[in-house]
């Protein structure tokens, strides 16, 4: 029996008994002491929306199978949740989104199904590892053994700091922490010269450091819907950006240095009180999104104008790299 089914009968015995204790007997003598039918029903509510929460992987692994999905050309993801544009034809993905888990203790020692065989979760390459929309407020140290993880994904958790340790992961090269708790992009991260792809949306950063400029391996940088004044001048070294997203932040300028930077798809903006471009976005392919800006369009040069658009550039999106597919929507 798994997890939520075992939920389903422990609240069903649960509001059996609440009745049958608040029901008199034929011929009893009334209680002197009523029993609490609220506190019944509140306990059988627990019960039943603990199915979404307080479960730890330990608890998890036990009675659900750990099976890794494998990304072939025209497969769809089993969720509607975890991202797909990072997956290569035969790249491994362990599918732990969703479970309401509050705690990871034991992640590297995990057996999974790969192909019908039981191996340790440390011998798959190419591994991504999505743990988005738990209730994760901390990663072990052990995560480190993870040397074979590609991108670890921990949007929507409860996380405020992350251990350092994770710079002993030797093929990461992909971060994503967006709508958790960070006031802060933990100084070690800046070390992570290999990072392709970094991730904190949706967190209360109010400072983006100089030391960003160390990440030249970036392709994707997303700092959106945080508290950010600033970009800092060495933004300008991210030369292999093809998306950067600065929207819904507290932007007014964007450093002229940072115009020197040929961003391949698309540059978004919007949201912030920004007045002006870098004079140096008029050359690159990628288009800028000014949404909710004070940019004036009719102040911009007319190679500036013609960068302005929500929509990324014809051709950035080429369906024969997808390899795996969204679930439809409507399924």
């Amino acid at each position: 029996m798994n997890q939520p089914a075992r939920i389903v009968v422990a609240a069903g015995f649960a509001l059996v008994a609440v009745c049958f204790a608040t029901v008199p007997v034929f011929g009893a003598r009334p209680a002197k002491k009523k029993i609490d039918t609220a506190a019944g029903i509140s306990l059988v509510a627990k019960l039943c929306g603990s199915e979404a929460g307080a479960v730890t992987l330990a608890e998890y692994a036990k009675h659900d199978p750990l099976k890794l999905f494998t990304a072939t050309r025209g497969a769809e993801m089993p969720n509607a949740i975890d991202q797909t544009n990072n997956l290569h034809e035969r790249d491994k993905a362990l599918l732990l989104s969703g479970k309401g888990l509050t705690d990871i203790t034991g992640i590297s020692k995990l057996k999974v199904e790969d192909g019908g065989k039981s191996v340790p979760v440390t011998s798959v390459r190419n591994l991504h590892l999505f743990l988005n929309k738990n209730q994760i407020a901390v990663i072990p140290d052990e995560i480190a053994a993870l040397k074979n993880v590609v991108f670890i994904y921990f949007n929507h958790n409860q996380l405020s700091a992350l251990p350092s340790i994770l710079t002993e992961m030797d093929s990461l090269v992909g971060m994503y922490f967006s709508a958790n708790q960070f006031t802060e992009i933990p100084p070690f991260v800046f070390g992570m010269t290999r990072l392709k792809k970094l991730q904190f949306s949706e967190n209360r950063i109010r400072v983006l450091p100089a030391e960003v400029g160390n990440l030249k391996e970036l392709r994707h940088l997303n700092m959106s819907h945080n508290q950010i004044a600033v970009i800092p001048d060495t933004a300008a070294r991210l030369t292999r950006l093809r998306v950067c997203d600065l929207s819904d932040n507290c932007i007014t300028a964007l450093p002229e240095a940072f115009g020197q930077v040929q961003i391949v798809n698309q540059l978004r903006v919007r949201n912030n009180p920004i007045t002006s471009l870098p004079a140096g976005f008029a050359t690159m392919r990628a288009t800028i999104d000014i949404t909710g800006t004070k940019i004036d369009p009719a102040s911009l040069s007319p190679e500036m104008r013609a960068r302005i658009s929500t929509e990324k550039p014809s051709g950035s999106k080429d369906e024969d790299k997808i390899i795996v597919r969204q679930p439809l929507k409507n399924k």
